[in-house]
């Protein structure tokens, strides 16, 4: 499932593959994959979609933007925000190679490739933005970033002073933007906090740890990440499982060999690690190797 850093991977390659070159051309394979915001259901889409994309065609690519887990990219005096969904990803495609499979847009770089957003279960999309807005849109209704603003503890700690379970509030993408199911239980595993430790009863050493701990999971994901390889999420079953507690449940920690435990959490499932993130307080948890 695309988190923060999958779409700031994804970021990067865009920039490789096209920033600079012309759009010439866009497929639209799906045209209700063109919303008229960011919305997981295909009935949200534009009426016209060929008209609305069709100010993107002759522009120049921009360097690509992201804020959480959005992605924002301008052609010209028009752009896009694309919000990945639960299987969304960009690919980069040959001109003239066979469209790839639940490819929903298409976008055709003059002396470049083709840049295709493919999306298996649809709730993917984007949007038009006129560019110069495209910075405020990408924000909008979002708190920092939790790469590269994450706040340090008194301020994580304010930003979260709510009376509830810390994992669930660490899904709030208006208090902290970009964590997702995956990278909110790796990091509270690297903190050493249990999930269902309420946000007003953590200690202020627990909120330094924290703060570290999501930015060293965000850093080390985006490394793990780093270079051309297409990407691939679990839910294809195309790649091992690479985190220390996210779908490992009953096989040991990689920290203290105890089995890792899950259990639904405000409608989703979460792991953690009973030995090393104990449900009450404990001074003597610090960071560990994610692997």
């Amino acid at each position: 499932m695309p988190e923060l850093p999958e779409v700031e991977a994804a970021r990067v390659r865009l920039e490789r593959w096209a920033a600079g070159r012309r759009l010439d051309t866009v497929y639209l394979v799906d045209p209700s994959s063109v919303r008229t915001r960011l919305s997981s259901r295909p009935r949200d889409a534009v009426s016209d979609p060929g008209s609305a994309v069709g100010g993107w065609v002759g522009g120049v690519a921009a360097s690509p933007l992201r804020h959480g887990k959005r992605l924002g990219w301008a052609f010209g005096a028009s752009g896009l925000l694309a919000h990945f969904g639960m299987s969304g990803k960009w690919i980069a495609r040959p001109p003239g190679a066979e469209v790839p499979k639940f490819a929903r847009i298409g976008l055709a770089f003059d002396a470049g490739p083709v840049c295709w957003f493919v999306d298996a279960r649809r709730f993917g999309c984007v949007t038009v933005v006129p560019a110069e807005g495209l910075w405020a849109a990408l924000r909008e209704g979002l708190g920092p970033d939790a790469l590269t603003a994450c706040p340090l503890g008194p301020d994580l700690s304010r930003r979260f002073a709510v009376k509830r379970p810390l994992k669930v509030a660490l899904l709030e993408q208006d208090r902290l933007a970009g964590l997702g199911n995956i990278h909110v239980a790796e990091a509270l595993w690297r903190a050493g906090i249990h999930p269902d430790r309420r946000c007003d009863a953590l200690t202020a050493a627990e909120w330094s740890r924290l703060s570290a701990a999501i930015t060293a999971q965000l850093e080390a994901a985006g490394a793990d990440l780093a270079g051309d390889q297409e990407l691939t999420y679990l839910s294809e079953g195309a790649s091992p499982n690479p985190f220390s507690v996210y779908g490992q449940r009953e096989r040991p920690c990689p920290r203290c060999g105890g089995a890792i435990a899950a259990a639904q959490r405000g409608g989703r499932v979460t792991w953690w690690c009973p030995g090393c993130q104990p449900a009450k307080s404990s001074k003597h948890h610090a960071l560990g190797d994610a692997g």
